[in-house]
């Protein structure tokens, strides 16, 4: 089996996972590490000694757990100035109709790169939606088609130059190699989307503690994908503000008696709270907290929606709705909030499609990590030195079928 091993840097904690992939490509995991972060701040190293030693003791951890060193790894990048586009690359084949080669796809996709290229920016990503070949639209995998001219449209996200690097330094001060970058909504969108979602239309929301990651997909692809620097962390500072209670205080109410919509909340139902200072509990109207927790949650949502019509898309165009994942999405109400708020169907997104240790990483707050480990084993669209990995779709998965089969008739005969 080969091993696996990825690690999300997150504003609150650093989770770091190992896995083994069989013969079959599924992954296993045996291994599983946390630490708190220290010295990261929305997805910024803000004191590189402390971070590196932080990740350091995540991945000892894990390490621990499986039995297994490890020295490559794939993280997640996110941001604030976190932005993407989507633009139109198209190559000529041949003068005469002859068969799509990678190479075509790589000349496509390095001019849409090209295109996207800003001072100051990474591309971590190069995503080609539905090829254009000839005058053959919607076609998934052109490698082997018959053609002359070949186009696509394809989606750029990139982050900041000086964000990025600092977070492999970070990762290499504590005695790693990334060897992959994968930005945070994408792998979280990887760990917990369905393919019907996708190709439906679905917003992915990754609330963590820090940053607010979302990516809009419409017909199968990613069209939109961007941070909001606004998460579960400013939640916390508005409940310690409001009920004058320290950060610990307003953490622990968050999580054991938050409620997302107000209106969930029973008439004169009541909770304990100690603000600063003081030695007796005080008792308050649970509602209240409920209204704190209501009007961070719309202002975030609202700045998502911002950005999605701003870029020319609209809301209403994800019929399969919006999935929630991170670890705001273990709020109670949330899946009504986000129903009531937006008009649209929504449910918390679960890590699934791995082996082991289930009743530890299925939980939202691992979404990320288990979608980077996914990346390390199919990391379709992401941009390695300049150099984009090209998603076979299709051909993939009857090469993956045929593997199955030849392995099942070893294993009987």
């Amino acid at each position: 089996m080969r091993t696996v091993a990825s690690i999300d840097i997150g504003t609150d904690k650093i989770v770091a996972l190992i896995g083994e992939v069989d013969s079959y490509g599924d992954i296993h995991i045996i291994g599983v590490g946390e630490s708190k972060s220290r010295g990261i701040d929305k997805g910024s190293i803000t004191r590189l000694g402390v971070a590196a030693r932080a990740i350091a003791t995540a991945v000892r951890e894990a390490e621990e757990m499986s039995g297994q060193k490890v020295t490559d790894v794939v993280i997640n990048v996110s941001g604030p100035n976190l932005k993407s586009q989507n633009e139109v690359g198209t190559t000529s084949v041949s003068p005469s109709p002859v068969e799509v080669e990678e190479e075509h796809i790589k000349r496509l996709l390095d001019m849409s790169i090209a295109k996207g290229k800003e001072d100051g920016f990474e591309i971590i990503h190069a995503i080609p939606r539905r090829y254009t070949l000839d005058d053959q639209e919607g076609i998934e995998d052109p490698i082997g088609l018959i053609g002359s001219k070949l186009a696509a449209q394809v989606h750029i996200v990139k982050v900041g130059t000086t964000l990025s690097r600092n977070l492999e330094k970070a990762v290499t001060s504590a005695g790693f190699e990334p060897v992959s970058k994968v930005v945070s909504a994408l792998a979280s969108a990887r760990a917990v989307l369905r393919e019907e979602e996708k190709e439906d239309g679905v917003l992915l929301i990754d609330m963590g503690a820090g940053l607010t990651d979302f990516v809009l997909f419409l017909e199968g692809h990613p069209v939109i994908t961007g941070s909001i620097p606004l998460a579960g962390n400013v939640i916390t500072k508005d409940i310690s503000f409001f009920m004058k209670v320290d950060h610990e205080e307003a953490e622990r109410i968050k999580k054991e008696e938050g409620i997302a919509l107000v209106d969930m909340v029973k008439e004169g139902d009541v909770l304990k709270i100690k603000p600063r200072g003081e030695t007796r509990e005080l008792s308050i109207e649970k509602f209240r907290l409920a209204e704190v927790i209501q009007v961070r949650l719309e202002e975030i949502v609202e700045k998502i929606v911002e950005e999605i019509e701003k870029s020319g898309f609209k809301l209403d165009s994800a019929n399969a709705g919006v999935v929630i994942t991170g670890g705001c999405a273990n709020l109670k109400g949330i899946k009504e909030f986000l129903e009531r708020f937006t008009d649209l169907p929504a449910r918390v997104g679960i890590p699934t499609g791995l082996i082991g240790l289930k009743e530890k990483i299925e939980d939202p707050r691992y979404s990320t990590a288990v979608g980077l480990l996914k990346f390390s084993v199919l990391p379709e669209g992401v941009v390695s030195e300049k150099k984009p990995v090209i998603s076979r779709n299709n051909s993939g998965n009857y090469k993956d079928i045929r593997e199955r089969i030849k392995e099942f008739f070893r294993e009987i005969l």
